[in-house]
């Protein structure tokens, strides 16, 4: 799942698709790129980035879509919702993990950003940890997961989330519609315990 940038045609395309969901001054073919990425547990979806250069420092905005419909990931529930609800999503024990750690990064909850750890040295947040924190979370971090329940068939990822400025572990229910419900069980460095639920209505 590694980014692949388009040529100069296909970024054309993309970016006139584009300017019909947002503003059509964002991007431009002379001062703008896009790039595409797979997603395993889409069928018909993959996520676009659009890049415009000509501001300091340059942004960028994500997209998903079919390559027809565009449905900019806004930090709500509401694309992916869409998205889901057209049938496209594919969930299976080999491809939820995947889920989850794009739907948290791309979803933002009422305390802020969470994140689903797998890579330690990925994280955005890693650098501003104390020295004696990041040993903490090195000894005690466990990868993801994931068992099924038998009685719902929702799948339950099992992981450490950093959430709120906590680093805890936690399992995360996934329902078929892809809607997610986080349950804290164990914190690795501070405690708030709180069943996270995100909800958001399609339009």
């Amino acid at each position: 799942m590694s980014w692949q940038k388009l040529d100069k045609t296909q970024s054309t395309g993309i970016l006139n698709h584009i300017a019909m969901v947002s503003d059509p001054h964002l991007f431009s073919g002379g001062n703008s790129d896009a790039s595409v990425k797979s997603l395993p547990f889409y069928q018909d979806y993959m996520v676009y980035r659009i890049t415009n250069y000509a501001t300091l420092p340059s942004f960028s905005l994500d997209f998903l879509s079919d390559g027809e419909s565009f449905f900019m990931l806004d930090g709500s529930p509401s694309p992916l919702n869409i998205v889901n609800a057209k049938g496209s999503l594919y969930l299976s024990e080999s491809t939820v993990i995947d889920y989850v750690a794009f739907y948290l990064a791309n979803i933002r909850g009422e305390d802020g950003d969470i994140y689903l750890i797998n890579d330690i040295e990925a994280l955005p947040f890693i650098d501003s940890l104390a020295n004696d924190q990041k040993i903490d979370l090195q000894e005690k971090h466990e990868n993801p997961t994931v068992m099924i329940d038998d009685k719902t068939n929702h799948f339950i990822v099992s992981g450490d989330l950093y959430y709120d400025g906590t680093l805890l572990k936690a399992a995360i229910i996934v329902d078929s519609t892809g809607q997610l419900e986080i349950k804290p069980r164990d914190m690795i460095m501070t405690s708030k315990p709180e069943t996270v639920q995100f909800r958001g209505e399609s339009q």
